[in-house]
């Protein structure tokens, strides 16, 4: 079964790359998801991608950075190491038998499709099948991305919302033998540096301040450690765009790239604050039984150009 949002577009030859991997090991592959790219801004024609092309707001060119950096550097290495636990809403294909028999899609879930690819983990280590999760590093599938704070913020707190709600009811796969690399690598980083990040990341500013107030902090010492940290990041940022750049050359235009490259030092200060905020507002409204979908505002296909 291919699952694919409403608000996506693919390209010509993206079921037949999504394929790739189970035409190649059919026995063992049950799922595949590719990259996710940001549509604002791109030139559409007839209903096809036309011309990539970076969109005119810095807050969806941000987003743009963020979605390199997680798919081609992140989701590519879960991937290798089977342990990919999300494959995006936007473009993926399942099994339909393994589908079937983890119950479909959950009904009240928030992230359904987290929540999913949780359960045919768990599903499938404890009938102890081998299997394999796969993700293509490819650009396939493009999506619209939230143009105004207020519909981003919302668009995160949900996320961090719903990686409440898959990781606690699946709790019980923390440190157990029979989920291996699952439940003693994948689960605890999502625990640690994922739902917990925002509150170690205020709780460490915090921190710092009482330091600084009390006269504990050495200043040269915290302004090494704020440049470190942010340089470090940031080239990590940079990395991702011109890992894309080199490998698949979908920006063209010189100044496309260099845009993208510029707002690689935004992105972590201060738009990595905002972040922080919208996902602490997420585990504080899914804490008080706040699991409603916030209404986002949608452009539809006129965030891009339409010919």
């Amino acid at each position: 079964m291919c699952v694919v949002d409403a608000d996506s577009i693919l390209e010509r030859d993206a079921l037949l790359r999504i394929m790739m991997p189970i035409l190649e090991d059919p026995k063992r592959v049950v799922a595949v998801g590719g990259i996710i790219r940001v549509l604002n801004g791109s030139e559409i024609a007839g209903g096809q991608l036309q011309r990539v092309r970076l969109p005119r707001k810095g807050i969806e060119v941000i987003q743009v950075i963020e979605y390199l950096r997680a798919f081609l550097i992140g989701r590519e290495a879960w991937g290798q190491g089977n342990m990919l636990m999300i494959i995006s809403g936007a473009f993926g294909v399942f099994r339909t038998d393994l589908v079937r028999a983890v119950g479909g899609y959950r009904p009240t879930a928030i992230g359904e499709d987290f929540d999913l690819v949780a359960r045919l983990h768990r599903h499938l280590r404890q009938q102890k099948m081998e299997y394999h999760i796969q993700f293509v590093p490819d650009p396939m599938c493009w999506t619209e991305a939230p143009s105004d704070l207020r519909s981003l913020g919302r668009q995160r707190a949900r996320w961090q919302k719903g990686l409440l709600d898959v990781l606690w009811p699946n709790r019980d796969m923390l440190l157990r033998r029979r989920y291996g690399r699952i439940g003693y690598l994948a689960l605890p980083y999502l625990w640690i540096f994922e739902l917990l990040a925002p509150v170690i990341e205020i709780g460490g500013i915090v921190t710092i301040v009482l330091a600084a107030s009390l006269g504990a902090l050495s200043k040269e010492f915290f302004v090494q450690f704020l440049l470190f940290g942010y340089a470090f990041a940031t080239m990590i940022s940079i990395g991702s765009v011109l890992q894309e750049e080199i490998t698949y050359k979908r920006y063209n235009d010189w100044q496309d790239v260099a845009r993208l490259v510029s707002y690689c030092f935004l992105e972590h200060f201060p738009y990595r604050q905002l972040h922080m905020i919208w996902r602490l507002q997420g585990l504080w409204q899914c804490l008080r039984g706040d699991n409603e979908w916030k209404p986002l505002t949608r452009k539809g296909l006129e965030s891009a150009h339409i010919r």
